[in-house]
């Protein structure tokens, strides 16, 4: 049974291994360790610091997490990773849709982002059949800058890595201005 719990620095060693063994998958895929490297534990009390993470736990065992934080209107889906012994069994599925109710129960969120490599299948796939669709280069939203800074701040971190481009979800229509 896989239960989903909030993350806590406790759990800092299985969030670190959960990191290590999801991003296998990438260099299975063919990046490079330059391109996808798994965060440092220092990285990974940072994330517990300044985001909402939420463990999924199978049978007591740690298998993955996700994390998340409000940016403007947006709730943005910072990542989700799951051990690679544990993918494709619906851990990942089941923390997207815990992160959507999230956006949905925040009266204020206009939009669920995220932020992917295009070379990343994988992702691309569960995140387009969750709805989530990409942010079109000209398409202006409230705060679309705030994601677009996103990918630039990303792509300035890695000059050889793929693409990364925006995914958004309609959460509610944005409040008309007064």
């Amino acid at each position: 049974m896989l239960l989903l719990r909030p993350a806590t620095l406790h759990d800092l060693p299985a969030l670190h291994a959960i990191e290590r063994s999801a991003t296998e998958l990438y260099y299975e895929e063919g990046f490079t360790p330059s391109q996808v490297d798994p965060r440092s534990e220092a990285d990974m009390r940072l994330l517990l610091k300044y985001t909402t993470v939420l463990l999924a736990c199978e049978d007591d065992h740690p298998i993955g997490y996700a994390s998340f934080y409000a940016r403007g209107p947006f709730l943005h889906l910072e990542e989700i990773a799951v051990r690679r012994d544990r993918q494709r069994r619906g851990c990942g599925r089941a923390l997207a849709h815990q992160v959507i109710a999230e956006a949905r129960s925040d009266l204020q969120c206009t939009h669920l982002s995220l932020v992917t490599f295009t070379s990343a299948h994988w992702a691309v796939n569960m995140y387009s059949h969750l709805g989530f669709r990409f942010l079109d280069p000209g398409e202006v939203l409230p705060h679309s800058e705030l994601l677009r800074e996103i990918v630039e701040i990303e792509a300035a971190a890695c000059l050889t890595c793929p693409p990364r481009v925006p995914m958004i979800l309609a959460i509610r229509a944005p409040a008309a201005a007064t």
